[in-house]
């Protein structure tokens, strides 16, 4: 069955070699794919139930939108938006319900903008000059709205935001805020391009996604093949064992994010999981999958528990760069069982002091641990090189600290730091204040630390599809 699935879909990519890169099979536990009786690949919903297309395997289907989804994941397609009549420049017109145009966001332009930027103002939430541009003021303001009025906060001006902003039920900034609802979906996905980490928040009181529940390192694509920047929501495709007939690699616990990239665990050269292809694990943290979104098998298995058709998922690219952070998620191997053994408890931090800075120095470059690391980053943080968590671990944002600090030191720039490195690092007093209290170091986090605050996401609408998987 699996030979005839192979030569079927590899003269698909014979005919169509410019639209697929890549597929993936479903399997069920066993590692046998599901084929129909007229040898198309079904796919198990998560309702367990069955559906039968070949068509989905290849992109070539939409995902499956929940009824009523919120404003900003409607998978709009700017040929299908409704046709506005633009109003002259010297007039803006009055806000009514009519004036709700498609989905507008940071970056758009034009009338439409102008109109929403006018409204905005008249309930307060922008005081800025009406430009029709969709820029950072006029998010600012969006979001300000939609808190106030109980709806998903996201910055974007979406059907439902427009339809509140532009009725008579509006809330103005100067009243009472609207009791929110909880969102359909029980979590949103958050995944980080930059840092490499899924997060999963809940909602809190207010029904905004705040709640983090759960953190988890992985891979997604690389740059040649990315893993599509935006917002979508959670098809109801997810199998047990997937197969990627193009690279002869199979994943645990698959979950779509959109019609081309799944959530799944690290890869295997059979179904099971003593074929464990270590080097997939060892690469969690980097960028190596080919647009899905690879993670541990207890993290896949996670998402494929506990995440529901419908679920937010969010692929963004954040500010802040941090790789010691990212370091903490990763686990270890364990030999025997070929799974991920528990991350350990966080070392204490020794007292940062200079007479407990290093006394002799050993040769410290990426991958290092240990207290002279922390050290390191703490005396780095205190002369303002260093901007990333303090954990004992010495990765990427570590060694570009120490790059900035060898050249302005005139030393050679290699990012490590050896003993001449560190004779200087530790042997000035730097340019601090005299009142410049000493850097805290940020606590190395557990699994799910408690929340504090939502990510920093600028979503999109539907991210764009790309035709790669794994």
């Amino acid at each position: 069955m699996r030979t005839f699935s192979f030569l079927f879909l590899t003269l698909l990519l014979f005919i169509f070699p410019s639209c697929i890169a890549e597929t993936v099979l479903w399997e069920d536990e066993n590692g046998s794919v599901l084929l129909d009786e007229n040898g198309e690949i079904n796919f198990i919903s998560v309702d367990g139930s069955v559906s039968s297309s070949v068509l989905e395997t290849f992109g070539t289907v939409a995902p499956v939108f929940p009824s009523e989804p919120e404003e900003s994941f409607l998978p709009y397609d700017e040929n299908d938006l409704p046709e506005v009549t633009p109003a002259p420049t010297e007039v803006v017109p009055e806000p009514t319900a009519a004036s709700v145009s498609g989905l507008l966001r940071y970056g758009d332009s034009g009338d439409a903008v102008a109109r929403l930027q006018t409204r905005l103002a008249e309930l307060g939430y922008y005081s800025a000059k009406v430009t029709g541009g969709y820029y950072k003021v006029t998010q600012s303001a969006v979001r300000a709205f939609q808190k106030q009025n109980g709806l998903l906060v996201d910055g974007i001006a979406g059907r439902k935001t427009q339809e509140c902003l532009f009725s008579d039920t509006a809330v103005p900034a100067s009243a009472a805020p609207v009791t929110a609802t909880a969102p359909t979906a029980k979590y949103l996905l958050a995944v980080d391009i930059t840092n490499q980490i899924t997060r999963a928040y809940t909602y809190d009181e207010q029904g905004n996604y705040s709640v983090l529940v759960r953190e988890m390192i992985c891979s997604t694509g690389t740059t040649k093949n990315p893993t599509p920047l935006g917002t979508t929501v959670m098809p109801k495709s997810r199998a047990r064992w997937g197969y990627f007939p193009t690279w002869g690699s199979h994943a645990q616990y698959l979950t779509r994010i959109d019609s081309a990239n799944a959530f799944h665990s690290v890869l295997y050269s059979h179904p099971n999981e003593k074929s464990l292809a270590t080097s997939s694990f060892d690469a969690l943290g980097t960028r190596q999958s080919h647009g899905c979104v690879r993670l541990t098998v207890s993290d896949a298995k996670w998402i494929y528990d506990n995440c529901e058709a419908g679920t937010l998922i969010t692929v963004y690219e954040s500010d802040v760069y941090d790789p010691e952070y990212t370091m903490t998620l990763k686990p270890t191997l364990n030999a025997q069982t070929l799974r991920e053994n528990p991350l350990p408890e966080p070392t204490p931090y020794p007292v940062y002091a200079p007479e407990n800075w290093p006394k002799s120095y050993r040769t410290l470059r990426n991958g290092s641990t240990g207290q002279d690391v922390f050290m390191v980053q703490m005396r780095l943080a205190e002369l303002g090189y260093y901007h990333g968590s303090i954990t004992g671990g010495y990765y990427g944002g570590t060694a570009a600290a120490v790059k900035a600090f060898q050249k302005d030191n005139g030393l050679s720039v290699d990012g490590m730091a050896g003993k001449q490195t560190q004779s200087i690092l530790f042997g000035q007093s730097g340019d601090m204040p005299s009142d410049s209290p000493l850097p805290e170091p940020t606590p190395t986090p557990s699994p799910s630390p408690a929340p504090t605050s939502t990510p920093t996401v600028e979503p999109g609408s539907i991210a764009p599809f790309s035709e790669t998987v794994g």
